[in-house]
Formats: structure tokens, sequence, C-alpha cells
């Protein structure tokens, strides 16, 4: 064909030439395609050229482009990064003439601001056929989309109003879990829990009709176990169907339902895929690799019959098989998406990418050793080993095994600490990160990265609950809540802020045990509760009274009957606790966000993060921010969405949502990352360590056993789903339960089958560990350690002992071997801590807080300088109440204001006549729907990008949003944003307040969003709910709040104005308009002083 080949595009964007295997690729035939892509390959740039080449060649318009991919922030990087290059190439052939389509060279790409590629994640794309097509099923399309919060309120709701008998010993919270876990198992795999039910039963019957073994009756004990699982599996599927018709009740649905409504329609529903070919001439999958089943079943019904898709993954980064995902699925794309031509269909072919552009020689052949075993095995596609690229350089491998775990995390803090640089004028950033196999690693590993003087960044999901700020806010609103809940009082009586010592914990018992007397408590003895003892627990944490006690204290000089006092220090202390509770309880009439604000800033929690040195403000609360955020969406989503139920769902949340998800953040570039594998999964370092390279850690099923990996699976488990019933069974261990001639050969199958999970477990883990290894682009280490947290010594991982015997590492330290027998050297340690604990710990931080602590003292006591001469703070002041009084003066004459809001500058420019009536006789607005939900709908932005708001939602903008539909409510127009491609883009700024003056005139903006565009530039964007304007020069006028938003932001950071785009997000119109020419600075000043006349 004729056209722009991907070299000359290359070429014309000035990017790297691809390679053949891109090219082979970049400019396949719009069939379907399968590219199998390794670490590092470079597989994102090659999609995006892909897309360039079609659009470039007229073979597809941009707008016929949908790509998937599994995250809001993969989605956001490639849909930015094609259409930024389809701009610049557009721009590039209207100089040099080569042979484009006329809609690509229309105003030098314009048009594609409008007519963009759809970028989104899977479960976004599902939600959207939903929307779309859900009454042809005959359901709701406008069902509430039920949160965590309220499926664990619900099922919570199901399993305590059950009436009948579950015949399990398993907790309440155990068998909710349960409804939850096989509820989205069901959805997962589309399977209806009566069917289930069934075949529960009929693989129960199937076992029980084994014939008996000769001199036993019935099946034997390890049978028997299975047996009985599997009957408390079938009673609690009974639990689902209940919760379920409860969902259908109340009109709400939750995340894999839509996933499964939308497999649903296109299996059922013809005309759903007749309308998404149509509108999509070619789908890009990528990381399909990690499709569940739901998610292949839907994509293989609407595009399976010969549509042009491109499914990018790799088999060996195959690493969420425990949600569903499944390393077979890759192999069986050609024959679920063939091509078909003439009516016959054929698999559809397969390319490679494998040369890898990121790791050096010595790091790719540990890496594909640690693989070798996965390419061993036959399989539908055959992934080759990666290939180091032109010039790479040599790497290092390192290994280390150390005595104890504290000795390893010290190896890994010198390995780090000898090769990372933060980046500056005259250095070179090396980057560096420590990556985990579970989150239980991080304690030990942070302690020593920060002794060696490290800066930490700890990356990834889990443990928000348990980070110290979070802790302390939680445990405040649970004393403020319950009175006994004695043991969240101590932990704020112990921590930083009242940091009180034992002796003032025993009194505080003490007089606690008087007051119970007082009232009648029977405590035994002579009542009292302090006892002498020396055990803090049995003393102080009298659950009952302990929290009731603070709010009576005893009078200054009190002793108990023992002895016991409270010193002056603890006295105070505990008064301003008792007044700090009493104030929060008074607050617990507000919205649950706005109490946990009201907590944090009671106990000062946003100047103590903010105090943090070494992190930005905004990191800094990022933990913060996000527990704001869960008490939004707890709210948004439960039915009663009470302080009580939000303190009970956390609880919940703290043992069965790993500690809720911490913010997810870009990583920063000057610090070390501490992040789980799973989480690192897509980035890369310079200089990677991987602690925890031992048996039972990495991997996680133990391999070097006497018997080999053994694991249970589906044999056990009250949530888990019997992979006979899943829908990539293929691809799992079995069972045969037909061939067992009696009861002792089943039980030998169930035995057998234990360890063919447990060896498909190790398989996983191995892809787990080839993702760590191919993280490092120049040196890796792998560490493990004799002791750890068990009795018996662990053995060096199998992945370690293989790349050692091949000689892939270079072995730093090695401690010896334990003799057998040899006891845990960390148990037989004492172990000592001082109490209370200096929230400064060691180093000079103390004494310059100190004295930081005092300037500000002696400043709030209004001490000036000595010599007489007023200070800056008074002289500032001094003008502020000058310009007050000036302010407050009458005057004849209608003036502009000395401050103007982008918003007044608009109507300024509208109708200077009106504006300057409206300075004469204001008059109030009329409250309006339209602007509260504006209002409201900026608010939810705001902390959807995790950030928390510094004024009250009725200061936020939105307020001027009159053109938003009355029945559009704030549900609508949060989905509609969710569509909008700046969902999944990170902004550098939200919500920014920026004062610019221009003629003599201060303009405030509060700036929506600030996003940044390739090239080093911005993009201002303004949130507006409702549609564009009709009238194009009402469009002109409201297009200058952005003329001088975009001035402000180029004046306040200093990036040329010329780098500063500006646009119109119309959410609810679901269009973005970006101005084709802005007012410049002398512009706007020609504005205002026209109007000042």
């Amino acid at each position: 064909m004729t056209g722009l080949s991907s070299v000359r595009i290359a070429e014309l964007l000035g990017r790297d030439v691809p390679t053949a295997e891109q090219v082979e690729i970049i400019e396949a035939p719009l069939t379907p395609l399968l590219v199998v892509a390794g670490a590092g390959s470079g597989k994102t740039e090659t999609m995006a050229a892909r897309v360039v080449w079609l659009v470039a060649n007229g073979l597809v318009a941009p707008e016929q482009v949908l790509g998937l991919t599994f995250t809001r922030k993969a989605a956001g990087e490639l849909g930015e990064r094609i259409r930024a290059r389809l701009r610049r190439l557009a721009r590039a052939v209207a100089r040099t003439g080569d042979g484009v389509p006329p809609a690509l060279l229309a105003e030098a790409g314009r048009t594609l601001d409008l007519a963009r590629p759809t970028v989104s994640t899977y479960n976004a794309y599902a939600a959207a056929l939903v929307t779309d097509h859900a009454l042809r099923l005959g359901i709701e399309p406008s069902s509430r989309l039920l949160g965590e919060a309220g499926q664990w309120q619900l099922a919570t709701q199901v399993v305590e109003s059950w009436a009948g008998d579950l015949a399990t010993d398993a907790a309440t919270s155990t068998v909710v879990q349960a409804v939850l876990t096989l509820s989205g198992s069901l959805a997962e795999h589309l399977v209806d829990p009566d069917e289930a039910g069934t075949r529960i039963e009929a693989l129960v019957e199937e076992m029980l009709s084994v014939p008996a073994s000769e001199g036993k009756v019935g099946p034997y004990s390890g049978t028997t176990r299975l047996l009985r699982s599997l009957a408390e599996r079938r009673r609690v599927l009974d639990l689902v169907v209940e919760y379920r018709r409860r969902k259908r009740m109340a009109d709400v649905i939750d995340f894999g339902d839509q996933v499964a409504i939308a497999a649903r329609l296109a299996r059922e529903v013809p005309a759903v895929g007749a309308a998404e070919r149509s509108r999509f001439g070619v789908v890009l999958l990528d990381e399909y690799q990690d499709t569940s089943h739901a998610q292949l079943e839907l994509l293989s019904a609407l595009f399976g019959d010969g549509h042009p898709v491109t499914a990018v993954g790799d088999p060996h980064q195959s690493i969420y098989g425990w949600r569903g995902a499944s390393a077979g699925g890759l192999g069986r794309f050609p024959e679920r998406f063939p091509v078909v031509l003439d009516g016959t269909s054929a698999p559809a072919p397969v390319h490679v990418l494998a040369t890898s552009w990121r790791n050096d020689r010595a790091i790719l052949d540990a890496a594909n050793h640690v693989a070798a075993p996965l390419r061993a095995h036959a399989a539908a596609v055959v992934v080759p080993r990666l290939e180091a690229r032109p010039g790479a350089g040599a790497g290092a491998v390192h290994a280390t095994y150390a005595a104890t775990v504290e000795d390893e995390a010290a190896a890994v803090a010198r390995f780090v600490a000898e090769r990372w640089r933060p980046g500056g004028p005259t250095t070179t950033r090396v980057t560096a990160a420590v990556l985990c196999r579970k989150r239980a690693q991080f304690d030990a590993v942070e302690k020593a990265l920060r002794g060696a003087g490290l800066p930490v960044e700890v990356v990834g999901l889990g443990g928000l609950l348990q980070t110290p700020e979070v802790v302390d806010l939680v445990a405040a609103l649970r004393a403020a809540h319950d009175p006994s809940r004695g043991d969240a009082l101590v932990r704020l009586l112990t921590g930083a802020r009242m940091r009180l010592g034992i002796a003032d914990l025993h009194a505080l018992a003490a007089w606690a045990g008087e007051l119970a007397d007082r009232h009648g408590v029977a405590r035994g003895g002579d009542g009292s509760a302090d006892g002498g003892g020396a055990v803090v627990e049995g003393d102080v944490v009298d659950e009952r009274s302990i929290v009731d006690a603070l709010d009576d204290l005893p009078r200054r000089g009190w002793r108990s009957r023992t002895g016991r006092v409270l010193s002056e220090v603890a006295h105070d202390r505990l008064g301003q606790l008792s007044g700090l509770l009493t104030t929060l309880r008074s607050h617990t009439y507000l919205s649950l966000p706005e109490l946990v604000g009201e907590a944090e800033r009671l106990l000062g929690l946003d100047i103590e993060v903010a105090a943090r040195p070494g992190t930005s403000p905004g990191r800094a609360r990022a933990n913060l921010d996000a527990f704001r955020d869960v008490a939004v969406q707890f709210s948004d989503g439960a039915d009663v969405p009470t302080l009580g139920a939000f303190l009970a769902w956390l609880d919940a949340a703290a043992s069965e949502e790993r500690g809720l998800e911490r913010p997810v953040t870009e990583p920063d570039p000057d610090a070390v990352q501490l992040i789980t594998i799973h989480a690192a999964k897509g980035l890369e370092w310079d200089v990677v360590a991987v602690p925890g390279v031992t048996d039972g850690v990495l991997p996680a099923t133990e391999a070097s056993g006497r018997h080999g990996p053994r694991a249970s699976g589906w044999l056990s488990g009250l949530g888990v789903l019997p992979y006979p019933l899943r829908g990539d069974a293929a691809d799992l261990p079995v069972l045969d339960v037909a061939a067992a001639v009696d009861q002792k050969d089943l039980d030998l199958r169930r035995e057998q089958l234990r360890h063919d999970i447990g060896a498909h477990e190790v398989a996983e883990e191995r892809r787990l560990a080839y993702v760590a290894l191919t993280r490092a682009r120049r040196s890796l280490l792998l560490t493990g350690s004799w002791w750890r947290d068990r009795k018996e010594a662990q053995r060096p991982s199998l992945f370690l002992a293989e790349l050692v015997e091949a000689g892939h590492v270079r072995l730093d330290e090695w401690a010896a071997a334990p003799v057998d027998g040899a006891s845990n050297p960390r148990t037989a340690e004492a172990v000592t801590h001082a109490w209370p604990t200096d929230p400064f710990g060691p180093g000079p931080r103390r004494a310059g807080v100190v004295a930081a602590a005092a300037a500000v003292e002696a400043a709030l006591a209004g001490e000036s300088s000595s010599d007489g001469v007023p200070s800056e703070l008074e002289r500032v002041a001094d003008l502020l109440l000058a310009e007050r009084h000036r302010t407050a003066t009458p005057r004849r004459e209608v003036e502009l204001p000395a401050h103007l809001s982008a918003s007044a500058v608009v109507r300024l420019a509208a109708d200077p006549e009106a504006f300057a009536h409206a300075l004469r006789r204001p008059v109030p607005l009329e409250p309006s729907l339209q602007a509260r939900r504006g209002t409201s709908f900026h608010a939810w932005v705001e902390q959807y990008f995790g950030s928390a708001s510094l004024v009250d939602v009725e200061a936020l903008p939105g307020a001027d949003d009159d053109s938003v539909p009355a029945d559009a409510d704030l549900a609508d127009l949060q989905e509609a944003f969710l569509a909008t491609p700046w969902a999944a883009r990170r902004p550098l700024a939200v919500e920014v307040d920026i004062e610019t003056p221009v003629a003599g005139y201060v303009l405030r903006c509060r700036i929506d969003a600030v996003f940044p565009t390739p090239g080093g530039g911005v993009v201002v964007v303004d949130w507006k709910t409702g549609r564009p304007p009709a009238d194009a020069a009402a469009a002109r006028t409201r297009e200058v709040q952005l003329a001088v938003y975009r001035l402000a932001w180029s004046r306040w950071t200093g990036v040329p104005l010329e780098r500063v785009e500006a646009a119109f997000c119309y959410v609810g119109a679901g269009v973005t308009v970006t101005p084709e020419r802005l007012l410049d600075a002398g512009e706007i000043e020609a504005l205002l002083l026209d109007a000042a006349g």
C-alpha cells in the first residue's frame, strides 16, 4: 500500500526508528493479532505507534480506535501518548507535504481534540456497556454502584438475619467475607449460584459413590474433611442467593456484576456486538494475560468474529491468578479471535517483542534462567528468551544470605546506599527500590534503610489503617464514640502527643477503679484497680470505665488507696485530651468526612505530617487525604453512614481488606521506593533489591520440604470456588474422581492434587520472581536469611538456589547454615524499649524543633524586637488593617474592586453596565439546585484526585454552572466525568488558588486542575457540569476566564505563556473545548482599563 511507513512516521516525530520486529507489528494488516511482549520490550510504544500508523494511512479514524488496559494511569498514559503523536504528526506533515488523510491535516490536527481514540480500563468499558444496553436484559441501567462498604454492610445484614443453620464454627466476619468472595468469584466465572450449588452437590455425590476400600467403611479422613468443606460452601451459596436478591431489591450492583452483565449482553444480545464493532474499527487489548474469564468472554463475544483486535501480553508476567486471571488465556487468543476470510477461519498470527530495552545483560541472564522452567512446559504460545538491546551494559546480580532477617535488611540498606543517588545540578540520578513479596517485610527493611540515612517512600496497596497518623485518627474516633474502647484511649495516651508514662497509666487505672466502685461496679477485693502489679495491660485497660474516667478527672494531689498519684504534667495532658474528645463528640452531627476532618484538626495531625522533614506537604498528608476519601466512599456507598457503622467496617477492613489501600502516587524519584512485587509491575529502577528470596516467602508455597510443594487450593476455604466450577478450569490441576477405583484411590488422588496445586502455585511464584528481576536496569540484589519468625531455619529459595548453581549471581555474603536442632537466635534476644518513646527519635531534630517552638511561643506572646522597630509581621498587619478601613469607607462613584475573581472578569466582559449595577446594589443570588450540584461536583473531583479541600464546600467553584440539566444528579456527573480522558490522567495540581496583578487590579483564580502535556507544557482545565454555550459570543466571553487562568498559571510557575494551554471540560456533555485563541496579558489589561473608564 502507499502512504507513510512506520519508519517515516518515526522520523517525522523525531523518535527512534522501530526495529524489524516492531515494524511487523505496527504495519500488520487489519486482522486479529497476538503480540507476545517480554518485560521491557517496548509494548506500549509499539501499540501507540500502531495506532498512529493506522490513522496516518487512513485505515481507521481516531475515534474508531478502542484501547483497553487495567489501570486509569496506564489508560491515561496510552491515550495521551497516541493523541500527542497524532497532533505532532499532523503539524509535521503540514510542513513536509507527506501524504496523509485530510482529516489529520485539518488545522494541524485540531479535529483530534474531539475525534480522539477511546482508551479506557476494562472495567470502565464494561460499565459503559451496562449503562447503554442493560435495559435489553430488563436491568435498570441507573442501578447504584455499591462500594466495598455497602457490600460489606449488606452481606453482614444477610448473615446476621439468617434463620437457617449454617453448621459452621466460622466467625460472623468470616462468613460475611465468604459470601462476598463467593459472590464475586461466581460473577467472575459467569456461574449462577443455583448452578454452582447443583454442581457442588453432584461433586459430593460422585465422591460418596466411589466404592469403599477393602476393610474400611466410607471415605478416608482427608476426603471426609473435603466433603464437610464442600457442604459448608453449599450452605453459604444460599446466603449468596439472598445477598443477590437484596441487591436487586435495593436496585444496586457491584463491580463484579457490571462485568458479568456486560458479558451477558455481549453473548445474548447480538445487536450489542454489532454496535460495538461498527463503532470501533480497531481494538487494542493491553496486559491481556491478566484478563479474567468474564472479561475474556465479554471481549470474544463482542470482537471474536475476525474483527481487528491486537492483544498484547506476556504469560511470564501473569501474576494475578489469585483474582481469576490465567496465563493460559493468552495462549487461547489465536482460537478465540481467529482471522476470518471468505467464511473460513484460521488462528490469529502471533508476533513477538523479545528485545529488552530496559535490562543489562547479567540481569537478563538471571531472569531468563528463572523463567526457563516456564518455557519448558508445552504451551500454545511459545515465549522466547529476552535478548539484550544493542549496546546493553554488563549489569550485575548480587546475592546475600544472612543469618537473621535484621542482618538481611542491613545488607539491603548497604547495597542501596552504595548505589542510590538523588538528582542534582552536578549528579546524575540513580533510582532504587526494594521489592518485597509481602507487606510484612516492610518494617525491618524500612528501619534499616532509614537507619542508613536514606529517604524512603512506601508505595503500593494496603496498610493505610496501620500508618501512624491514621491509627491516631481512628483511635480518637473510637474513644469519642464508644466509652468501652479503652484500647483506643491507651493508644492516644501513649502516643507522641500525650506520652504518658507507666506510673501515670497505673494511676489513671486506679482512678477508674474508684469511679467504678462509686457507681456500684463489683470489682472484688478492696475495689482498687491498681493492685500493685507490674503488668500494664491488666491494670490499665478497664474497657468499661477508663474513657469515662478521663471525663471526670480527680482533683490535683489525689492519691489512690495504694499510693498511686497523677503527675502534674499527666493531669494537664489528660485534661487536654478530655477536652479534645468532648469537642469531637459535640461534632458527631457532621457527615463522616467532615467529622474525620474535624478530628484531624483537633489532633493537629495536619500540622504534624506537614512538619515531617524531607517530605513535600502533598506527599506528607497523602495518608490523611486517603482516609478522608475512604470516609467519603463509605458515606456514598452505605445505607446507614453512621460513625458506629463506619468504625465497624474499619474493623473488618483491617483484617479482610489488608488495612485498606494506601494512596497510589507517582514514585518519588529522589527517594528509595519500598513496594510489593505485585505493585511494582510495569515500573523500573536503576537499582533493585529483592529481600526474602527464601523458601516460604518467595515462593510463598514452600518448595524444598520433604514432600515437595503442597497446597490446599480449593480443597479448603469457606469462600473458595472449587476449580471444576471455574471458567479457567482447563488451566488448573484436576481431581479425577471418576477414575478412582475405591476410596483409598480417591484419597491418594486428593493428596496428589495437593502436590499438583503446590507445583502450580510455585509456577505462579516463579512468574512473580521473573517480574521482580526484570524491574532492575543495572544492578540487582537478591537476599534471604536463615532465621525469620519461625522456630526452624528457612532454606534459600528454589529460585535463588538455581541462580547460584548456574553461576548467574555474585555471592556477597552467605552465612553458614544452622546445625540441625538449632534454636532461633532472634527469640533468645531480650527486647528492650524506652517508654515513653521520643517522637523525634535519635539525632539533632529535637533541638531544632524545640528552638522553633520557642520562637513561635514568643511571637504568640506578642514579643517585639528589643529596638522598638516594628517586625515584618506587624508591618503586614498594619497594611491589611489600612486596606480594610479603605474598603469599608463608602464611596459615591462606582469603582472596580481592587480584587476581582476570574468569574467577575467574565461578567465584566459580558455586560459592563450590568456588572456596575450589581456593584452599586448587590443582591444575593437565588439558591439554585444547579449551582449546588456544580459545587458538590467540584468537591468530589478534588477528592477523586486525592486532595483534601482547604475551604468549605460552599467556597468551591461550580456555583456558576447554571447550564447543568435539572435532572442530572451528582452520581450522573461523576459517572460522566469518569468517562472523560481527564479521569485517567494524573494532574500536576488540583484546586489551586492564585492571585495575579493586572492593570492595578488583583485577579483571583481558583484553577480546577492542571495537567502536563508532552514537551514540558501544561493544560489548565476548568470543569463545567453543563453543556457548551450555543451562542458563539457567549462562548467567547466565557473564554476570558480561561485566559485569566492561563496567565495566572504562567506567572506563578514561570512556564512560558505559549506553553500553557487551557480548556473547558463540559462534563455533562462529555466534551472538551479548547479555544483557538485566548486573550494575552495586554488584552486582559485593556479590558479592565476600558471598564474602569
